[in-house]
């Protein structure tokens, strides 16, 4: 006896991978803006001045050697990364619930 295969229902693959990269993208420009934050509040919460720590950092930045730019790309990774997990972890509950179906909710 062979089963018969069901077939992929592609419209519910496509809704969850849709949702999928809706999440990751808010948590990706959630971390962005934190990075952001950072450097605004290097400047003293004020345009201006964070505008010349910016400046002042790009000066710095390309004179340095390539190993200095290195670890500098390498901490402002960590930097996002972390910004990244964190926004991840409290919005974990959406990750859920976006995979959610009415059919398998139960009335929750």
């Amino acid at each position: 006896m062979t089963a018969r295969r069901k077939a992929p229902d592609w419209g519910a693959i496509a809704a969850g991978t849709l949702r999928l990269l809706g999440w990751l993208a808010v948590n990706a420009l959630a971390a962005a803006g934190i990075i952001a934050l950072a450097a605004f509040a290097l400047g003293s919460f004020s345009l201006p001045l964070t505008m010349a720590q910016l400046a002042n950092l790009t000066d710095r930045y390309v004179v340095a050697s390539g190993a200095r730019q290195n670890q500098f790309n390498h901490l402002l990774t960590i930097g996002f990364a972390a910004a990244f997990v964190a926004v991840s972890f409290f919005r974990r509950t959406g990750l859920v619930r976006a995979f959610t179906t009415p059919e398998n909710d139960h009335g929750q």
